[in-house]
């Protein structure tokens, strides 16, 4: 009865209205929340410096721990068992011990990945530098002291561009493809970006809650130092600043907008005018003095929010507008492109986020999930008359109002606002390559990335004759399943998301089309397109100092054909010469081009030693090859550098100081020779199992595919065979001074224990270093006759050797081939009178079973377990573990007793004051090669020995980082 009664009352009357009233509807579309959103769009809200997790372009993941105390780094690196690529164990960066009070907020790299900046929520800022290794970061003491207070936090900050590496660039635009060959289009650039006054040296400038401006920059010896300025006084919360942008203005100067809480825009010039003397032929000062800075307020925007919106909620729906209230979660600043004839002018981005269950005053369509609401505002420049025309009325003055000179004048002009999906909120936004690209990362677990031009999201095309990024030729991302914290690699092709308990996940970016490693006829034309886009990534980040190691992760195995194919497009792309000449004039100095200043040179090789690197530590022929390529152009470059600085060798003996670091390489290079000698002996043994009319290219690039033997070459491949001949002045030179000092009778005993180990490293191998001089100069004498009689142009030789370096004996040069693994080696056939052959040179069986295992150049079961037992550093080229380790000679002993050149890490290093030091080993991130981890103050190094060590082994020999190894290796 109740409820009979109950149902027949009218609401409407109840209420005075007998209208329907429209309430609102659920969606019942509507995503479920993600997990951890709100809280991340608060933290958004309150402050435009909010990164946790940051990826630098050295391929360096930090991020802040969960109680939000600490930050830890995770190298993006190469397991060298597996092969796979993945990010590397914690390490904990070392924070100061005063700044414990207050929560870490913000994560901030420099352009180049070398230093990072750590934010507290006081607004305390923590520089931290690249100390030769990627996962260990030094604290750079700052002079004064900064005043912590948890009200005025960082809410912008910019790292100024580093000169002369980011001053002018070269812009891989696009490939084409013309009659089946890809062209590059790629075009240099210079950049007005604000900059540190001095070369090489960082500079960061970030803004504070209440308007506090502060420019921090590097000192000569590596300390920091702030100059600041105040913007304005806030004094309300309202007038408070919430978030802050930087752009460059193209003019050595900078552009800064800021929003408040009164919901304004505020846009400033910055100039810094720098006191560092520049005298010519005098070094820098040791402190520089403190820069001017300026700043202007040249233009402010009042109700800077979204205006309006659809009241569907639906973007495109023509529906009436209606305005919204949204929270502004990120303020980016776009300066101008470096793209001709785009239009570019510098750009305000503002980025809102609706709260959830807004609803509208039209009520049929009510938004139950929040979205994202992109405002743009374009900054206009214009000169005009600083004087209104009222002005000519004024009897008294003396000039008109149009024969004042225009003065600048900055406009704010607002652009339509662009509304994101519903349920779909972008949580990070990074501009791209030279912030022509813009990525956008949702709430959803999608990832965007539109051209800044025309806001066209990049898909796949299936364009197969026009290649402009990864995106277009059929790279995506997969769904995100964490979008909370979201950071983009170096080539921004992996993601990596972190959860709300830290652990992060990887995830790359997959090809749609198929595979790489197989060889599909069908989808030969896209997978070629994939090859060049892959190339046109890898192009802009050489020319942009970035890793790239994130481009080979993402594009796994190649076939043999496409590892050809993406070589020689590598080739094509970062236009490297590798025609050494056939002229003795000296008119063609490429060799030491290519020795000295060639960093894409090594890169080519770096990746042809990649690609043919195999998950046990083995290589291919290709790999092999390019591997010995830059050891070779390792030592070479330290044995003449060291020859040029003492001068006229004939004269000058061997340094002492210099002695300890000169040991490994002569062995290297005394061992490598036989290594070379005996693997062409090892080659011409093969063949002459065959009959000699049946000797054809394809059978010599057979065999030496089998026997995984590139001796032959070594001595066909003219920048190789270069940088050998390069090596027989200063071998001699030190040679004759080891013996001096070891034979001369006023020698002290001192000086005869440091020069024996030279001496012996000269004199153990069982081949004398002019026997091999002459196999060079008559391999250098071969091809030179070949290229001649084929009548070989420039570019037609560098083809050749390109196709020398992929493991294949050019027709042009197979005599010479022939000739170097037949008569050269035996004497089978000559007639008397004629020279001998080098097997009547040397002893051949000494050769043969002479050890060379520890130069990493033999695949066996038996060199798989030699390196399981030691340890050898790639740079030092000394085994410093295992049974049989180097130690370096005593230059003189310390109060201890103890030689300071002693290795820590070899035989007999027990007594090591630290003994945790006995466990650092450096190891490269891409090809697992050691090296022991030498830094200053290191007991067992001279001075000497440590500077130098730095000079040279900022890199590994192929190229990349060092990482600090996890664990001792075990020894067996």
């Amino acid at each position: 009865m109740e409820d009979q009664a109950y149902n027949g009352l009218d609401v409407d009357d109840l209420f005075g209205d007998s209208e329907q009233a429209a309430l609102p509807t659920m969606n019942i579309s509507a995503a479920a929340p993600v997990k951890g959103l709100a809280k991340r769009l608060d933290e958004l809200g309150s402050s435009g410096c909010c990164t946790k997790l940051a990826w630098s372009k050295n391929g360096c993941l930090a991020y802040v721990t969960p109680d939000g105390f600490g930050v830890n780094l995770r190298v993006f690196s190469r397991d060298f068992s597996s092969g796979k690529w993945e990010l590397g164990k914690d390490v904990q960066l070392d924070l100061p011990q005063q700044h414990e009070e207050f929560r870490l907020t913000h994560l901030s790299w420099s352009h180049l990945g070398n230093d990072l900046a750590v934010v507290t929520e006081a607004g305390h800022v923590m520089i931290f530098s690249c100390a030769m290794v990627l996962d260990r970061m030094n604290y750079m003491r700052m002079d004064g002291t900064q005043p912590e207070n948890e009200g005025d936090a960082v809410v912008g900050m910019h790292w100024l561009a580093i000169y002369p590496y980011e001053q002018k660039n070269h812009i891989a635009w696009s490939a084409n493809k013309r009659n089946e060959k890809w062209n590059f289009n790629i075009t240099s650039h210079m950049f007005h970006d604000m900059h540190h006054a001095v070369d090489q040296k960082s500079c960061l400038v970030y803004l504070k809650r209440k308007g506090d401006l502060q420019l921090r920059f590097q000192q000569p010896e590596s300390s920091w130092s702030e100059v600041s300025v105040s913007l304005e006084s806030v004094m309300s919360t309202k007038g408070a600043f919430t978030h802050a942008a930087f752009a460059s203005n193209n003019d050595n100067k900078l552009l800064l907008v800021a929003y408040d809480g009164s919901e304004r825009l505020h846009l400033y010039r910055i100039d810094a005018v720098w006191n560092v003397p520049q005298v010519p032929g005098q070094p820098p000062p040791k402190v520089y003095e403190k820069p001017e800075l300026r700043v202007v307020e040249i233009a402010t925007e009042d109700n800077c929010r979204p205006a309006m919106m659809d009241s569907s909620g639906l973007p495109g729906d023509a529906g009436s507008k209606i305005p919204v209230s949204a929270q502004l979660t990120h303020l980016d600043f776009l300066p101008i492109t470096p793209e001709e004839g785009d239009g570019s002018i510098p750009t305000v981005q503002a980025i809102f986020v609706t709260p959830p269950n807004t609803v509208a005053t039209n009520q049929p369509h009510s938004q139950q999930s929040p979205s994202s609401i992109v405002a743009k505002w374009e900054v206009h420049q214009t000169e005009q008359s600083l004087l209104h025309t009222s002005q000519d009325k004024v009897t008294s003055k003396k000039k008109s109002v149009g024969s004042v000179p225009a003065g600048p004048t900055w406009q704010l002009r607002r652009q339509a606002d662009i509304m994101t999906n519903m349920n779909q909120v972008i949580t990070s936004f990074i501009p791209l390559w030279y912030s022509m690209i813009l990525a956008f990362c949702y709430s959803d677990g999608t990832i965007e990335f539109k051209r800044r031009k025309t806001l066209e999201t990049i898909t796949p095309d299936f364009n197969t004759e026009l290649v402009t990024s990864m995106s277009q030729a059929g790279f995506t991302f997969p769904v995100l399943d964490s979008t909370i914290n979201v950071a983009l690699s170096p080539n921004h092709c992996i993601a990596a998301s972190m959860h709300q308990d830290c652990k992060i996940k990887l995830h790359p970016m997959q090809y749609a089309y198929g595979s790489l490693a197989v060889d599909d006829k069908d989808q030969s034309q896209s997978t070629s397109a994939a090859l060049a886009a892959l190339i046109l990534q890898h192009t802009t980040a050489a020319n942009q100092y970035f890793c790239n190691d994130d481009i080979f992760s993402v594009m796994g195995p190649l076939s043999p054909d496409r590892k050809r194919d993406f070589i020689l497009l590598m080739f094509q792309s970062l236009n490297v010469k590798i025609d050494c000449g056939i002229t003795d004039d000296g008119s063609n100095q490429n060799h030491l081009i290519l020795l000295g200043r060639s960093p894409f040179f090594v890169k080519i090789l770096s990746a042809l030693h990649l690609l043919g690197l195999q998950d046990n530590g083995h290589r291919d022929l290709r790999s092999k090859t390019a591997w010995m390529i830059l050891n070779i152009k390792y030592v070479t470059q330290i044995l003449t550098t060291i020859a040029r600085m003492h001068g006229d060798i004939t004269k000058a003996a061997v340094r002492p100081e210099i002695v300890p670091q000169f040991i490994g390489i002569c062995r290297w290079i005394m061992h490598f020779m036989a290594y070379l000698v005996d693997g062409l002996f090892q080659l011409s043994l093969a063949l002459r199992r065959h009959p000699p009319n049946t000797l054809t290219p394809t059978l010599l690039e057979h065999k030496m595919e089998e026997l995984n033997n590139p001796a032959l070459l070594m001595l066909l491949s003219g920048f190789p065979r270069m940088m050998m001949k390069l090596w027989a002045n200063p071998i001699q030179w030190v040679q004759r001074t080891a013996y001096v000092h070891i034979q001369n009778n006023n020698s002290s005993p001192e000086h005869r224990k440091l020069y024996y180990p030279l001496h012996q490293a000269l004199t153990e191998a069982p081949l004398d270093w002019r026997h091999f001089e002459g196999l060079i100069s008559e391999a250098a004498a071969l091809v030179k006759h070949g290229y001649k009689q084929a009548n070989c142009s420039a570019d037609g030789r560098d083809a050749i050797e390109r196709e020398l370096i992929l493991g294949r004996i050019p027709p042009q040069l197979f005599q010479a081939a022939r000739r170097l693994v037949t008569d050269t080696l035996w004497a089978d056939g000559q007639p008397q009178g004629q020279p001998s052959c080098l097997a009547d040179k040397v002893d051949v069986a000494k050769i043969t079973f002479f050890d060379t295992t520890w130069l990493g150049f033999n695949d066996s079961q038996r060199a798989d377990r030699w390196f399981a037992a030691h340890v050898v550093d790639v740079c030092q080229k000394m085994i410093i573990r295992g049974v049989g380790a180097h130690t370096h000679p005593p230059v003189s002993k310390d109060q201890h007793g103890r030689s300071r050149s002693d290795s820590v890490n070899s035989a007999g290093a027990e007594n090591s004051a630290d003994p945790k030091r006995k466990k650092q080993l450096r190891r490269c991130v891409r090809c697992g090669a050691y090296m022991e981890d030498v830094m200053v103050g290191l007991p067992g190094y001279a001075g000497t020995h440590v500077t130098w060590l730095v000079g040279v082994a900022k890199h590994c020999v192929c190229g990349n980082s060092w990482m600090l190894a996890p664990e001792q290796k075990k020894l067996r």
